[in-house]
C-alpha cells in the first residue's frame, strides 16, 4: 500500500508540474494525472479495508487524514492566492510575463481597451488565453470580459467571431480579432488599432524582386503585414517606369530584385539619395543589378559568393552550414536587444562589408556577424541547387558581415542606408523565426530616422515556428527528460515503501 502510494505521489507531482509548465494537458501530464491518482484511489481503498487491524489501522488513518488535509490546505492556498490576485509565472518561456514592448503599448493607450475573449465550454485552451488576458489587465488599461459563443451569438456575429478561444481588442468604436491569442498576436492588433501612417515607404518593383503581395512560404506578405502594423504605407515604384523617386518617400525597399535595372533607375536613385535619401536593401547572392554599384560607391562591398559557416547544422535539406544562426552583434539601435540568446537566422547569404568612406564624416559600419568560423564559398550557383559547397584551398576563416549601414551627411541632408546580404530571411517562411522580425524592422525604423519605434517585439508562437519555441522544446523534453527522472523517483520511492514494510 505503502509502495503503491509512493508511486501515485510522484506520477501526481510530475503530472501537475507539466500541466502547469506546458501551459496545458499534454500526454505526458494526462498519463501522470490519471495513473497517478488511480495508484492513490486503490491504496485509499486497500487501505479502509483494513480497518480492522487495530492500531495500524489507526495509524494509517491518521496518515490519509494528513494527506487529505495537505491537499486542502493546496487548494485553499491557491485560492487565496486566485482571490489576492497574485500571479506566479513558472512557464518555460515566462509567457505570463508581459514583455517592455507590451508595456509601453499599453501606457501610450489613449483610452482603456476592453479584450473579449469568446470560447466554447469544452475548450481547454481558454484557460491559458485567460491567465495572459489577466497578465494584460495588471499592466495596463485594460478591461477583460468573457464571453461563451452558443450564449453571446449575437455579438460574436457582430464582432465576426469564427472560431473559439478569439479574442476582440476594441479601441472605441475600432475593434481587431485575433483567433490566436499570444502576447504577440495581440500587442499586433493594439499596434494597428493605435499606429498612425507615420512614413511611406516605396517598394522597388520590376525587375524580379520578392512579392510582398504572395502569401506562400516564399512570398513577402508577412513583412508587408508587418510594416503596415508599425505605421507605414507602401507604395509600388517601377523602377522601369519612374524618372524619379517621389519627395514623400521616407525610404526605397528593394526585396530581392533579380535583373539589372535600368541606367534611368539607377540615376534616379542615386539623385534620391543624393538629396538625403533612405535605402534599406535585401540582396541575395548571385544577382548582378547595377544596384550593387550603386552601393559601391556608396563605401559599401559586396564580395561574390556564399558566407558557409560549420557552427551552424543543415536546414531543411540545405548542405551544411550555408544557412547561418547568428549570435554575434555590434551595439547598434538596430541591434537593440540582440544578444547570444537572441540569435537571428539568414539562408544562403552574401557577405556585406565596409570598403570606404565617400566623405570625412561618413560613417560605415557592419552589425551582425557570422561565427569566426565562416568562409566564403564563390560557387552561387552549386548552393543554390543544393549541393554541398566546395572550400577553395585559400580561403581563410573569419567573422563575415551580413548587415551593413552607412550615414552619410550631405547638405540636402543625412543619407541613411542599409544593406542586408540576404532575403530570404524575411521571407514568409522566416520572417518569424527567432528574431528576425526584430531585425528587419527595426532597421526599417532606423532607416527612416524612427529609432523611438525600435524595439523588441513579443513574440507570436506558432506550432510549426522554426525553430522550436522553447515550449515545444520543453514538451519533446517529456519524452525522455523528464521521464528518466520520475523512473528515479518511482524506484526510489518503491525500495523506501519496501524498507519500511519490512
Amino acid at each position: 500500500m505503502r509502495a503503491l502510494a509512493a508511486v501515485g505521489f510522484v506520477a501526481l507531482g510530475f503530472g501537475l508540474g507539466a500541466y502547469y509548465t506546458a501551459d496545458g494537458l499534454g500526454v505526458f501530464s494526462a498519463v501522470n494525472l490519471l495513473g497517478g491518482g488511480a495508484a492513490l484511489a486503490i491504496a485509499a481503498i486497500r487501505a479502509l479495508r483494513r480497518r480492522g487491524a487495530g492500531a495500524g489501522t489507526r495509524r494509517g488513518s491518521a496518515a490519509w487524514l494528513g494527506v487529505a488535509g495537505a491537499v486542502a490546505v493546496v487548494w485553499i492556498a491557491e485560492y487565496a492566492l486566485e482571490r489576492a490576485d497574485l500571479a506566479f509565472d513558472w512557464t518555460a518561456d515566462a509567457r505570463y510575463s508581459v514583455a517592455p514592448a507590451t508595456r509601453e503599448a499599453l501606457a501610450a493607450l489613449p483610452d482603456r481597451v476592453l479584450l473579449t475573449l469568446f470560447h466554447d465550454s469544452g475548450d481547454n485552451r481558454t484557460r491559458s488565453t485567460r491567465l495572459l488576458l489577466q497578465s494584460l489587465a495588471r499592466a495596463g488599461p485594460v478591461d477583460v470580459h468573457d464571453r461563451q459563443l452558443d450564449q453571446a451569438s449575437d455579438e460574436a456575429e457582430r464582432y465576426g467571431v469564427g472560431t473559439s478561444n478569439s479574442v476582440v481588442v476594441a479601441l472605441g468604436d475600432r475593434f481587431e480579432v485575433v483567433e490566436r491569442p499570444t502576447e504577440g498576436t495581440l500587442w499586433e492588433a493594439l499596434q494597428r488599432l493605435t499606429s498612425a501612417r507615420h512614413a511611406v515607404l516605396y517598394v522597388a518593383r520590376g525587375e524580379g524582386e520578392g512579392n510582398l503581395e504572395r502569401s506562400e512560404a516564399s512570398g513577402f506578405s508577412g513583412l508587408a503585414t508587418a510594416l503596415q502594423t508599425e505605421g507605414y504605407t507602401l507604395r509600388d515604384w517601377v523602377t522601369a517606369a519612374a524618372a524619379s523617386i517621389p519627395d514623400d518617400a521616407a525610404a526605397v525597399l528593394f526585396v530581392a530584385p533579380r535583373r539589372p535595372m535600368r541606367e534611368s533607375s539607377l540615376a534616379a536613385l542615386e539623385a534620391y539619395l543624393a538629396r538625403g535619401g533612405r535605402l534599406v536593401a535585401l540582396l541575395d547572392p548571385g544577382a548582378d543589378t547595377g544596384l550593387e554599384a550603386v552601393l559601391t560607391r556608396w563605401g559599401f562591398s559586396l564580395p561574390a559568393g556564399v558566407v558557409v559557416d560549420p557552427a551552424s547544422g543543415p536546414v531543411e535539406g540545405d548542405p551544411p552550414g550555408v544557412d547561418p544562426i547568428v549570435f554575434e552583434y555590434a551595439a547598434h539601435p538596430i541591434t537593440h536587444g540582440l544578444d547570444s540568446t537572441k540569435m537571428t537566422f539568414f539562408r544562403r547569404a552574401r557577405p556585406v562589408g565596409v570598403a570606404h568612406k565617400p566623405e570625412p564624416d561618413d560613417e560605415l559600419r557592419t552589425l551582425v556577424f557570422s561565427s569566426k568560423r565562416a568562409w566564403l564559398a564563390p560557387n552561387v550557383d552549386a548552393v543554390e541547387h543544393g549541393l554541398a559547397p566546395q572550400r577553395p584551398a585559400d580561403a581563410s576563416e573569419g567573422h563575415q558581415a551580413l548587415l551593413a549601414i552607412g550615414r552619410f551627411p550631405r547638405p540636402a541632408g543625412e543619407t541613411r542606408i542599409v544593406v542586408f546580404g540576404d532575403a530570404d530571411f524575411a521571407s514568409n517562411r522566416y520572417l518569424r523565426s527567432l528574431y528576425n522580425l526584430d531585425l528587419v524592422l527595426n532597421s526599417v525604423h532606423w532607416a527612416t530616422a524612427r529609432e523611438s519605434a525600435i524595439t523588441t517585439r513579443p513574440k507570436v508562437l506558432t506550432p510549426d515556428q522554426y525553430p522550436l519555441t522553447p515550449q515545444q522544446s520543453l514538451r519533446m523534453l517529456y519524452g525522455v527528460g523528464l521521464l528518466i527522472p520520475e523512473a528515479c523517483l518511482i524506484a526510489a520511492a518503491l525500495l523506501w515503501a519496501r524498507r519500511r514494510g519490512a
